[in-house]
């Protein structure tokens, strides 16, 4: 690095006018600090004026005129220079012994405190004073200590972080049935930013919460011990989506459980992805759209209204943190009436948007999820996540317990079946449930969670919703919610 920054100012000769003594006179008068005994010290010194050693003195081949960048030694785990352009008051990466070796110049220092420039040490390296870096998601600033002035330290924000090194290490050394990892999309971002645009259902209402829930009858020995719904409707199940940094889960879930079960009870003939980016930038009455929203107002919104497909209104959201302006008027009831959908073909006769039932509440009981999922397709459910659920690699997740009083925030995903796995001696159930942070996080999208214990609330609030076919009608008799 040949660029720096200096507090002595001069304007420079041309250097063919000059000797390099007169040069170097024109130096210590312009820019000097007195030492005892009346000697000098050109006060430019940079990071490397207080390193002993010969640099300079031990190269092979010594001191280079002109300015050449290749006449240089190692030093700190960089480089410093012995070419002549050091012969300048604005140049620190110069070797601490040029002048000495390559000038014949005899300095000698002045007290440390006029000559050493505070900075502060971290991770191998040097902090200018005044200087920021950012360490994983905090800011830290090189300055004075304030209890001891005479000090330099990095001052940090102490913010909680998505990413925390040590939790992933005690996860991954300690008993847990789970096991953790990094991931470059949440490294350096803070908690708070993560609860805010990685989440985005806000909490249920009260009179959701006591809403009377459906109730079935059926035989508890048909359930078996593990179920996967891609399995049952292969190529009908829709694939994990990425909400990206926008609190649109609960756009992203009941776009896909809307589809889900659009392919289910058309018996594949209505396979469409559905627009969350409709349900984000429109269903915005009550909402906050990349800041969250309620469910039931959601849920009401695509019975009422409708959404698109994802071709003729594709999620944007993500990638700006931003709801967006809604592109299509309430009043539209038809496909062809949207511009951009004029030209996507329609499927078996389908001309109204997509829509669905009223959705209903499931009994947090586990056989009576496991029965709907089997019977019906994918649910939704609300889980209360925790810090340590970012940093999820895989195995059957369970809360930690190691970040307690941290800030929580309620999420929804989609269930897709459950099933059992070995750990520590014992078989331990688990629910299999699709996320919307894309296929990198996870076990692909995917993630699995202690079943039958409402693991960090899942089995508290589960809904679902039938889709309207395009012939509704004729499916009445096999569908008892039409």
């Amino acid at each position: 690095m040949r660029k720096s920054k200096s507090s002595c100012k001069y304007n420079p000769i041309p250097m063919a006018t000059i000797s390099d003594s007169t040069f170097f006179v024109i130096l210590l008068v312009s820019c000097l600090v007195v030492n005892i005994g009346g000697q000098y010290l050109p006060a430019f010194y940079g990071p490397f004026a207080d390193i002993q050693g010969d640099y300079c003195a031990a190269r092979i081949g010594g001191c280079c005129p002109g300015r050449i960048d290749d006449c240089s030694v190692p030093i700190l785990g960089t480089l410093c220079y012995c070419d002549r352009f050091c012969n300048r008051t604005d140049n620190p990466d110069c070797c601490p012994d040029y002048f000495s070796a390559c000038m014949g110049m005899h300095i000698i220092k002045p007290p440390e405190e006029v000559v050493k420039l505070p900075r502060c040490f971290q991770n191998g390296h040097f902090v200018e004073y005044g200087s920021s870096v950012k360490i994983n998601c905090n800011q830290c600033k090189c300055d004075k200590n304030p209890s001891d002035p005479t000090k330099f330290e990095l001052l940090c924000e102490r913010d909680t972080c998505m990413i925390d090194g040590t939790l992933i290490q005690a996860i991954n050394e300690g008993d847990y049935s789970w096991s953790a990892g990094n991931y470059s999309d949440f490294w350096g971002r803070k908690l708070s930013h993560g609860l805010l645009y990685r989440l985005g259902t806000l909490e249920p209402e009260r009179g959701i919460k006591s809403m009377e829930p459906i109730k079935f009858v059926y035989e508890e020995n048909i359930i078996p011990r593990s179920f996967d719904a891609r399995t049952k409707w292969p190529n009908l199940i829709q694939g994990v989506r990425d909400q990206g940094w926008c609190g649109s889960d609960w756009a992203m879930t009941i776009s896909t459980i809307t589809a889900d079960r659009l392919g289910i009870q058309s018996k594949g003939i209505e396979n469409k992805i559905l627009s969350a980016q409709h349900l984000v930038s429109c269903n915005t009455r009550g909402q906050q759209g990349c800041n969250g929203a309620h469910l039931d107002r959601a849920w009401n919104f695509i019975r009422k209204f409708g959404v698109v497909d994802e071709d003729c209104y594709p999620y944007e959201s993500g990638a700006t943190s931003t709801t967006g302006t809604c592109m299509i008027s309430r009043k539209v009831k038809a496909l062809g009436d949207v511009n951009q959908c004029r030209s996507a073909n329609t499927l078996n006769g389908r001309t109204e948007l997509y829509k669905s039932q009223p959705a209903y509440k499931i009994a947090n009981k586990e056989k009576d999820i496991q029965y709907e999922i089997m019977t019906f397709g994918p649910v939704q459910a609300v889980m209360d996540v925790s810090p340590d659920f970012f940093i999820y690699r895989g195995g059957v997740y369970k809360r930690s317990g190691l970040q307690p009083g941290e800030r929580t925030g309620y999420h929804s995903v989609r269930i897709i079946g459950w099933g059992e796995e070995f750990h520590q001696g014992a078989m331990v159930k688990y629910w299999l449930v699709a996320n919307t942070w894309g296929t990198k996080w996870g076990e692909n999208g995917l993630f699995k969670i202690l079943r039958g214990e409402n693991e960090c609330e899942i089995e508290s609030y589960v809904c679902a919703a039938w889709a309207r076919t395009a012939n509704r009608f004729s499916y009445r008799k096999k569908n008892p919610f039409f």
